[in-house]
């Protein structure tokens, strides 16, 4: 605090040097008077006499009964704080010093977790701060895998500055959730709270180990719940679902508590929304029956045993496809894709499907239906509800378990040139142009498949070649080496895409005033993506 303090009076004396007035000049109070009429002397002013001993004024301007409410408030904002404190442990990971590694989150803009603390140098680090939580007496300690991840030498410190060397015991990078141990006993565990009960407004604490300060308390409150936002350009959270807060976390908060007014962790601080990479008042955290649940799975079994349903869901879904598809309400998951021989495809589940609950429970989005799943139970049979052509249906799936996490994404070295230009010859005439008019595919087979750089999860569709700029297609960001897997019209009636004969008949059967849904694999992305064709309006 010293040196913050004397850093801000520098800056004062800076500030004040660099303000310097005309050398023929006297400034007194910003008047400033010329040399050619010189100010009349001014007489010092006389020096108070000081008393011979000074005694500060006591009492208080207000009584505690006269603010109540904010005594109580102080009064159990410290009594949480001081319970809490000594569950809440640093975290120093040192990891092997190579010239090769990049600082983690250089080219990260916005999400950014915090497991790499305060840097001692500019350069590749050796050594990283974050934070950790006590869960049981006998030395087990939570905090992020990305606290941790590729560290040689782990350390824990206590609340009472004792210092242990720490072990790995299990980590999964997808909840970003790693398990350590430490020698030690009779150590304060800290009481799991039920983040399902959390609210958006009610207060928290956060509590950790920011820029490696030690302890450090900030208070907010639950701003939103179900973030489910990508931590880097390239990576999804697949399995996180965040509460957002805006009490203060910045770099070395990372694996620290989120606290109820009860004391209880309710989440996992893990990461902020930042255009400076410290905190703006946007900070995540993942919730306790997330972290519970990966807690138990990983003690249990050294690893996550994920449910699998065997679906391919999209990266995104445009405006105007729940209307087009006649669905009543825009909270569900789509899906983009079944995997064969899966339980989605023996339960007869199809792509469009759009699903809106899954075991009982209420499924709002494609996120939600990935987190609910992979927490079921391997080999239990769920009833999923589902909407398709505008109807409500359901189906029993038994749930397996995932074979995978492996995503496969698309090689750079494959992407396709700039290539052929829509012949304008092809464009139709305004009269008779619908939405899918401009669009050029050809079939997918071994050959285009290579050139385009398509990977093997593709299956079927058709390849875009070409895209007539203008066209619906254009204006909705459609390129060529997209593959467009299948279409929905008519509001619910699909239809698989799997030659460029089809495409064709799809195409002539649309009226200048109709729509259509594309699912579109992604030639950038590599990822799948429902993209709505409006009809040019009058």
């Amino acid at each position: 605090m010293k040196r913050l303090l004397r850093l801000a009076l520098v800056s004062a004396v800076a500030l004040s040097g660099c303000n310097r007035t005309p050398q023929n000049s006297v400034e007194t109070r910003g008047i400033s008077s010329s040399p050619a009429m010189p100010a009349a002397p001014v007489a010092a002013p006389a020096v108070p006499s000081m008393p011979v001993a000074f005694t500060p004024e006591t009492g208080r301007l207000l009584s505690p009964q006269e603010v109540p409410l904010l005594e109580q408030i102080n009064h159990e904002n410290t009594r949480i704080v001081a319970a809490a404190m000594p569950s809440i442990v640093r975290i120093i990971a040192s990891r092997p010093s190579d010239p090769r590694v990049r600082l983690f989150g250089n080219e990260i803009p916005f999400q950014l977790p915090f497991g790499t603390g305060q840097r001692r140098t500019i350069q590749p680090p050796d050594t990283a701060y974050g934070s950790g939580v006590v869960i049981s007496k006998d030395g087990y300690i939570l905090t992020n895998d990305h606290v941790v991840e590729e560290a040689n030498l782990l350390e824990v410190q206590l609340g009472d500055k004792r210092t242990f060397n720490a072990r790995l015991v299990a980590a999964d990078d997808l909840v970003d959730v790693a398990i350590l141990k430490i020698d030690a006993a009779d150590l304060p565990p800290l009481p799991w709270g039920d983040s399902d009960k959390v609210q958006v407004g009610e207060q928290v604490f956060a509590i950790g180990n920011p820029f490696d300060l030690g302890a450090s308390v900030s208070k907010g409150i639950v701003s939103a719940k179900g973030r489910n936002l990508p931590v880097s350009p390239t990576e999804l959270a697949h399995y996180e679902d965040y509460i957002q807060t805006d009490a203060a976390i910045n770099p070395g908060n990372s694996g620290g508590a989120l606290l109820n007014i009860h004391g209880e962790l309710i989440g996992l601080n893990a990461a902020i929304a930042s255009t400076t990479r410290v905190n703006m008042g946007i900070g995540f955290a993942i919730p306790s029956n997330l972290v519970r649940y990966a807690v138990e799975g990983l003690l249990k079994e050294g690893r996550l045993v994920r449910g699998y349903l065997g679906v391919i869901l999209p990266d995104s879904v445009d405006d105007g496809v729940i209307s087009q598809l006649n669905l009543k309400s825009s909270q569900g998951a789509f899906l983009a894709a079944i995997q064969p021989d899966s339980p989605a495809e023996k339960a007869k589940l199809k792509p469009f499907d759009f699903v809106t609950g899954v075991d009982g429970h209420k499924i709002d989005s494609e996120a939600d239906l990935r987190l609910v799943v992979a927490q079921i139970p391997i080999g239990k049979e769920v009833k999923v509800d589902f909407m398709r052509a505008g109807k409500s249906l359901s189906t029993t799936v038994q749930i397996t378990e995932t074979k995978s996490e492996d995503q496969v994404g698309l090689n750079p070295e494959n992407a396709p040139e700039s290539g052929d230009q829509f012949p304008a010859s092809a464009a139709p005439p305004a009269s008779t142009a619908n939405v899918l008019n401009g669009v050029q595919v050809v079939d997918l087979n071994d050959k285009a498949r290579q050139k385009f750089g398509i990977e093997n999860l593709v299956t079927a569709g058709v390849i875009v070649n070409a895209v007539q700029a203008g066209s619906a297609a254009d204006v909705k960001g459609i390129q060529r080496g997209d593959v467009l897997e299948s279409a929905a019209i008519n509001h619910g009636s699909t239809q698989s895409l799997a030659t460029p004969k089809d495409f064709s008949t799809l195409s002539d059967s649309l009226k200048p005033d109709e729509g259509v849904v594309l699912l579109v694999h992604e030639r950038d992305k590599g990822g799948n993506s429902f993209v709505y064709l409006a009809p040019a309006t009058k």
